[in-house]
C-alpha cells in the first residue's frame, strides 16, 4: 500500500510531466495543489478512500480522487505511465533547475539527447548548450551555477510544513492523563526556516503510556524504534519525529540540550568550564565537589550559569550568551504586538476572497487594520489593478470603511518595479493610496547593477512606503536575485522606506540575519502575510523570523495602533 508521501510524489510527477507535454496550465496547477495537500495530510488516504471521503480534503476533487484511488488500488497511475513511455522521467529534474523550465528541458532533450541532470551538466560543461538557438553562453553559465546550487541543497523540510505536524503530535500527547510536560525541541522550537526532523521532550507519570500512544497516532506511517522512554516514528508526510520521555527533575536540562543549537550548546559548555561547571543533558555539575544540579526548568539551567533566560529563537551563538551575561537581551517582538497586516491580496487581483471577507477574517484575528495590496497591471497572468480598476477599488474600500466597526482598511497596492526600473502605476495614482509596497516579480536574471537600479528607483519614490519580499528568494526552490542586501538596507535608511519580512513560510524574506542588520541600521520593518485568502493571514512565521533576528516591537511598523499608523501615513516618509 502506497504511503501519502508516495502518492504525493506520483501526483507531483504527473504535474511535471503535464508541464513537459505542454498541458493546460490550470490543469497542471490543480494537480500540483492536490499533491501538496496530500503531502501535508497526516491521516491515511487509504482510510479516507475506504470511507469515500477523499473529496473532503481541500483541493481534492472527483478527478483527483479517482487518480488517488487508482494508486491505492493498483499501485500505479495509467496516465503517468503513458507520459513515462513518451518522456524520460529524469527530464522533470532538469525542468526544476532555476532558469530552465519545461520548454528548455524538452528542447535540450529533443536536440541534444539530454535526458538527465548529469547529461545537462555535461552538455553545459562541454559548451553544447550555448550553441542552441535561444540559449547562448550566458544561459549556459547560469545553468551550471543553478545545478551547483541545487547539488548544495540538502533535504531539509520547510518550517511551515514541519511545525503543524510537530504541534499536532505534541497536542495529541498532551491530552493523555499521564502527560505532565510536552514540548517540541530542536530546530522547530528555534523556528529555523528549514528543519531536518522533530524532537519532542516530555515528562509523564507513566512514560510507557506516552510512547505507546505516540506510536498509535493517526499521523504515524512507520514506527522506526520504540522503548519505554523513547519512540521514533515517520509520519505519512515522511517527517521523522523522536519522542523522549524524561524524569521531571531533568526536564529543563533535556529541553535545553535538545533545543540547541549545537553552536549555542558548545558555547554554553565553554562558559560553564570557565566557571568550574559542566553542563549536559544530565544536569549542571560543580567540577570541584561533583555535585549535580538537576533542573526542572530551562530558566534554572541558565541561572546556574549566571545568565538571563535566552529565548529559543536566539540560541544560535550570535552573541546571545554574552548579552544574557550582561543583562542586555532585547525584549523581542511577539505575536501580541502586531496590530495589523499591511500586505493582503483580494479577488481584485490573484486573491481568493473579497476585500470584505479578508477584512472580517483579519478583524477576527484581533487586528485593527489591514492594507489591501493587490497586484498592479503588469504581473503576468494576473488581472491586476489598472488605473480604472484602482479607482473603483478605492470606492469599494471607502464604502467598507463606513460600514466596518472597530476595523480600518488602508488603501494600498503591491506595485511592480518593472525591468526598466519604472513603476507599474504612475505617481498620480500612487499618491491616492495610503501605503504603497513595491516588489520585483520579473527580470530575476538581471545583473546586480540593474536590480539595484530598480530597487533604488522604487525607494526614492516619495509614495513608496515598503519593499516587499526584498531578495525574492523562495526557500529550497529559487535563490535570491543578485542583490546587494547591505546597499538595500542603506538605501532604505536613507529614504525612510520600510523593508518587509514576508511571513509566507516559503519566503521568510527578509531572513533573520538581514532583518537584524536592518534594525541595527535604523531601518523600519513591516511583518506582512502576503495573504491571498483568509487562511493565509497568520503572521507567526514572520514574527518568528523577526524574533530570530533580535527584532524589537518598536522596529516594526505594524506594531503601531490604528491611530499611530494613520498619523504616520499622514506624513511624508523620512530618513532613518
Amino acid at each position: 500500500m502506497l504511503s501519502n508521501l508516495q502518492i504525493a510524489a506520483s501526483l507531483d510527477m504527473l504535474a511535471d510531466m503535464m508541464d513537459l507535454d505542454g498541458e493546460n496550465k490550470y490543469k497542471t496547477i490543480a494537480v500540483q495543489k492536490a499533491a501538496r495537500r496530500v503531502a501535508e495530510t497526516n491521516v491515511s488516504l487509504k482510510e479516507l478512500a475506504s470511507g469515500g471521503e477523499l473529496t473532503s480534503l481541500p483541493d481534492i476533487g472527483e478527478k483527483i480522487a479517482a487518480k488517488i484511488t487508482e494508486l491505492l488500488e493498483t499501485g500505479r497511475l495509467a496516465e503517468l505511465e503513458d507520459y513515462r513511455r513518451r518522456y524520460p522521467s529524469d527530464l522533470v529534474k532538469i525542468q526544476k533547475v532555476q532558469g530552465i523550465g519545461p520548454k528548455t528541458a524538452r528542447k535540450v532533450w529533443e536536440e541534444l539527447g539530454v535526458a538527465s541532470l548529469e547529461d545537462m551538466e555535461a552538455a553545459a560543461t562541454a559548451g553544447r548548450i550555448a550553441a542552441l538557438p535561444g540559449l547562448g553562453p550566458k544561459a549556459q553559465e547560469n545553468i551550471l551555477k543553478a545545478i551547483a546550487r541545487l547539488k548544495a541543497r540538502g533535504t531539509r523540510v520547510l518550517l511551515g510544513e514541519a511545525l503543524p505536524i510537530a504541534e499536532a503530535a505534541a497536542a495529541g500527547l498532551k491530552k493523555l492523563k499521564e502527560a505532565r510536560n510536552v514540548t517540541c525541541a530542536g530546530s522547530v522550537r528555534r523556528m529555523k526556516e528549514t528543519v531536518k526532523d522533530v524532537d519532542i521532550i516530555a515528562t509523564a507519570s507513566r512514560p510507557e503510556a506516552l510512547t505507546w500512544a505516540f506510536s498509535r497516532l493517526a499521523m504515524v506511517d512507520e514506527v522506526i524504534g520504540m522503548g519505554p522512554t523513547k519512540c521514533s516514528i515517520r509520519t505519512h508526510t515522511g517527517l521523522q519525529i523522536d519522542l523522549r520521555v524524561v524524569p521531571h527533575d531533568l526536564y529543563g536540562n533535556l529541553l535545553q540540550h535538545f533545543t540547541g543549537s549545537r553552536d549555542h550548546n558548545v558555547a554554553l559548555r565553554e562558559l560553564a568550564i570557565s566557571r568550574s561547571l559542566k553542563v549536559s543533558e544530565y544536569g549542571v555539575e560543580e567540577s570541584g565537589s561533583g555535585r549535580i544540579h538537576k533542573c526542572a526548568t530551562e530558566e534554572e539551567v541558565y541561572r546556574l550559569l549566571g545568565l538571563d533566560y535566552i529565548e529559543p529563537e536566539l540560541r544560535e551563538n550570535n552573541g546571545e550568551i554574552e548579552a544574557a551575561a550582561d543583562h542586555r537581551l532585547p525584549r523581542l517582538i511577539g505575536p501580541g504586538d502586531i496590530k495589523g497586516d499591511m500586505h493582503v491580496h483580494s479577488d481584485w487581483s490573484d486573491g481568493r476572497a473579497s476585500i470584505r471577507e479578508m477584512a472580517l477574517a483579519a478583524r477576527q484575528m484581533g487586528y485593527s487594520y489591514m492594507a489591501i495590496s493587490d497586484h498592479t497591471q503588469s504581473l503576468g497572468m494576473v488581472q491586476g489593478l489598472t488605473p480604472a480598476k484602482l479607482e473603483k477599488q478605492l470606492q469599494e474600500v471607502a464604502a467598507l470603511n463606513r460600514k466596518l466597526k472597530g476595523f480600518h482598511i488602508f488603501t494600498s497596492c503591491e506595485c511592480d518595479v518593472k525591468a526598466d526600473a519604472s513603476l507599474d502605476l504612475a505617481d498620480k495614482y500612487l499618491k491616492l493610496l495610503d501605503f504603497v509596497t513595491v516588489s520585483i516579480h520579473s527580470g530575476f536574471g538581471q545583473s546586480r547593477a540593474r536590480i539595484m537600479t530598480r530597487m533604488q528607483a522604487a525607494m526614492e519614490n516619495p509614495y513608496v512606503r515598503a519593499i516587499g519580499h526584498p531578495t525574492g528568494r523562495i526557500i529550497n526552490r529559487r535563490d535570491a536575485y543578485d542583490v546587494d542586501v547591505k546597499m538595500i538596507i542603506d538605501m532604505a535608511a536613507a529614504t525612510g522606506t520600510a523593508l518587509e519580512i514576508n511571513s509566507h513560510y516559503q519566503r521568510l524574506d527578509l531572513g533573520d540575519r538581514n532583518a537584524r542588520a536592518a534594525q541595527d541600521a535604523g531601518v523600519r520593518l513591516v511583518i506582512n502575510s502576503d495573504a491571498h485568502g483568509p487562511e493565509g493571514l497568520d503572521l507567526k512565521y514572520g514574527v518568528a523570523t523577526a524574533r530570530r533576528g533580535w527584532i524589537k516591537p518598536a522596529t516594526v511598523l505594524n506594531t503601531m495602533t490604528l491611530a499611530q499608523m494613520k498619523k504616520l501615513l499622514g506624513r511624508p516618509k523620512e530618513p532613518a
